[in-house]
């Protein structure tokens, strides 16, 4: 018999509230917030402005995002600052590059230079800065310099280069020298600096990484409001930055963002609501597995999580992403069949696919090769047409697009409830690790790469078009029920999806609290292969030989690793406020008592 890990690590529960964060300067300033009379949304602001100063490796402030805010009694707001391309993008604007076969999967378009995910032209509308101000400015109590006073004294003080910051340096060294202000920022003398990796208790004092150009720019939006970037010199810095080094970016850019306000999207799941944001994002994929999954087991009382359970729930996984990387894009833009892919026929339908036996659907290989990925293939194939079971009369299209581009990940994601049964939901990104790798010296700001979640071929529901939305990966949730919240989010890329669906299922289906639903063993099928806990090792086995590959994810595996994403959870359970984390990734969860 094999030996496997057995890691735990408790929640946070209180009294006046609760913080989970992938850092813990975030929980810290968060924390700070609550004890000044903050309430949820100042604590989650403060924790989310910090987390865009000491990650660079998975966020920025010039990056965009998604935040759910929940109030006492049921009420609910998506606050969607979400991607969106320069008004100068177009279908056309990268070449594909056929010469390369790179790990981003046989026959994925890659684009010449990789302009799509490193240097300006990588570089969507900044709106993470707007997005937090304005959310902090219309739910928050504190005045927006106290809010953003942590992350003002993050930027001047440093952050800890820890191995993971290192490595993530190292492994995007070129396009960091390549850049002044990216080297300038993540490396000394031209290369990473070296972490305490021994041990920084003893061995080592960790060399801290300062940012006092951010520093300054966050200190005049402090003193002088969100306007001071998005119409002032800050602005004007930002934009000459673009302009040096080939952006697209444009004045008319900055002035247009205005982050949304609106009802979130919601599906009734049991005796519960999942609310979730509205634009091109995780969500849509994220309700409908859980849609289908509600179709596979009516009565969850009747559901033993075995292998049977497992292979329901991979299948339901594999279908929903199989319509996610052929129907979903900006349904300002493109007709999206969102209203079928929901409904409850449709669900049903693919249950009964499922129930039968039915092999889901997978991105098929040549005679003696390697099947393709299945963002690449399912972009020129559908599997399943839920125009069938749309109402809503939209007219239906058909998208057959050469091949895709690779999507991209790096995200952070912040979970906040308080005493007064208020939770928000935030997570942001750069969209690639290190962003665009372009470090404006101007501001400080680190550009993101959001141009790559677009579609980098034409034709597709996905494809590049100036002022569009790109589909996102991000998917951060609330679960509500009798007016009380649980804020559920993750960084991980498309694992996001997976890993909040199955947070879902393990708080209302499996009845769990906040601790074990996150500590459960977890799989993600979004790719071409099933990933799964080591901790299911034994079902996996039992699995159809059609599940080949299936690749065992260690427990005990790198702190920030993004195999099965790194779910986090914040919700007041009536009597107290709780917080957990992944415990077997980096991560801090803290309760004021």
């Amino acid at each position: 018999m094999k030996s496997y890990q057995r890691i735990t690590r408790s929640g946070a529960c209180g009294g006046r509230g609760a913080v989970a964060a992938a850092r813990y300067p975030s929980v810290q300033a968060a924390i700070g917030m609550l004890e000044a009379g903050g309430n949820a949304i100042d604590a989650a602001v403060a924790a989310a402005f910090v987390a865009g100063v000491v990650e660079p490796m998975e966020t920025t402030l010039a990056g965009s995002g998604f935040m759910l805010v929940g109030l006492p009694g049921g009420q609910a707001h998506s606050v969607e600052f979400g991607p969106r391309a320069p008004k100068r993008a177009h279908a056309g604007m990268y070449r594909i590059d056929t010469s390369r076969q790179i790990d981003r999967g046989l026959g994925v378009s890659v684009v010449v230079d990789d302009e799509n995910v490193q240097g300006a032209k990588a570089a969507g509308v900044p709106a993470t800065l707007a997005g937090l101000a304005r959310a902090q400015g219309r739910f928050g109590r504190l005045a927006l310099a106290t809010v953003m006073a942590p992350a003002i004294r993050a930027a001047y003080d440093g952050f800890e280069c820890d191995s993971y910051f290192a490595l993530e340096a190292l492994d995007n060294l070129a396009a960091l020298r390549a850049d002044p202000g990216a080297a300038a920022l993540f490396l000394r003398d031209g290369v990473p600096p070296v972490p305490a990796h021994l041990g920084k208790t003893t061995l080592a004092r960790p060399e801290r990484i300062r940012q006092p150009a951010l520093g300054r720019t966050l200190e005049s939006i402090a003193a002088h409001g969100i306007r001071a970037f998005y119409e002032g010199e800050l602005g004007v810095a930002f934009l000459r930055t673009h302009r040096d080094r080939g952006g697209l970016l444009e004045r008319e850019d900055l002035l247009a963002v205005a982050p949304a306000f609106i009802k979130p999207r919601t599906l009734a799941y049991r005796d519960a609501r999942i609310l979730a944001p509205c634009a091109p994002c995780g969500a849509v994929t994220e309700l409908q597995i859980l849609n289908i999954w509600q179709a596979l087991y009516p009565d969850p009382a009747s559901m033993r999580f075995d292998a049977e359970a497992l292979r329901r729930l991979a299948e339901a996984s594999w279908h929903a992403f199989a319509d996610r990387y052929h129907w979903l894009g900006d349904s300002a833009l493109v007709p999206v069949p969102e209203a079928g892919l929901l409904s409850q026929r449709y669900a049903d339908s693919i249950a009964q696919c499922i129930l039968r036996g039915d092999p889901p659907p997978r991105a098929s290989a040549p005679e003696g090769g390697i099947a393709e990925t299945p963002w690449n293939y399912f972009a020129r194939h559908a599997a399943h047409d839920p125009w069938a079971f749309d109402a809503t009369g939209a007219a239906p299209i058909q998208w057959a697009p050469q091949g895709a581009s690779s999507p991209t990940a790096g995200t952070t994601h912040v979970s906040v409830t308080d005493n007064e049964g208020m939770s928000v939901a935030i997570t942001h990104t750069a969209a690639n690790h290190c962003g665009a790798k372009v470090v404006c010296e101007r501001t400080g700001l680190l550009l993101d790469a959001a141009m790559g979640w677009f579609n980098a071929c034409p034709d597709a529901a996905n494809s590049i078009a100036g002022g569009k939305r790109p589909l996102a990966n991000m998917g951060p949730v609330l679960l509500e029920r009798g007016g009380r919240y649980a804020a559920i989010g993750a960084p991980g890329g498309r694992r996001i999806i997976d890993a909040v669906v199955q947070v879902v299922i393990n708080l209302v289906d499996r009845t769990m609290d906040a601790e074990a639903a996150i500590s459960a063993p977890r799989i993600d099928a979004s790719g071409t292969g099933l990933l799964y806990s080591e901790r299911l090792r034994d079902l996996v086995a039992a699995l159809p030989q059609y599940f080949d590959p299936a690749l065992q994810v260690d427990e005990q595996h790198q702190g920030y690793g993004y195999e099965l994403a790194r779910p986090l959870v914040a919700l007041h359970d009536g009597a107290h406020a709780r917080a957990a984390i992944d415990p077997f990734s980096r991560g801090y969860a803290e309760a004021l008592l």
